[in-house]
Formats: structure tokens, sequence, C-alpha cells
């Protein structure tokens, strides 16, 4: 959980994916602020951990992200 608590954009992107489900990269950048570049990072990051998947050019919670996402809201 740390590895999610540490930085706020990866805490952002989960709560994001949380709440509207499937979003492509694009869409997450404009919505967070961020250059594309910076998303992709982030998300490869979070893939690493098996906590987002990419799918057809869209991005959205594994189960593990859903736990993990759930347990930092109630910290």
């Amino acid at each position: 959980m740390g590895f999610v608590t540490g930085n706020t954009n990866r805490q952002k992107l989960l709560e994001m994916l949380a709440s509207k489900g499937e979003l492509e990269t694009s869409r997450i950048a404009k919505n967070m602020h961020l250059a594309q570049p910076s998303v992709k990072r982030l998300v490869e990051e979070l893939m690493e951990k098996e906590l987002v998947v990419e799918n057809e050019g869209k991005c959205s919670l594994t189960e593990l992200g859903t736990t993990i996402e759930r347990k930092v809201q109630n910290l």
C-alpha cells in the first residue's frame, strides 16, 4: 500500500479508475492535468504491481487494484 500512498498521482489514478471505470490514457492525462508520457509511466508502474491492466488502449483496475484502492480510501 505504501507504493500507492507514497505518490499522490498513483493514488489519484487508482481513485479515478475506481470511480469512472475504464479510461484511455489520454482521458486520464486530461483529467489529471498531466502530460501523456507521465500518465503512461504511472500506468506502467501500476501494471508492474498488478494493480492496473491496459486492454485495447483502455486502463482499468485489477481485482487487487480495487482492493488496494478501497484500503487507501479507508486510511
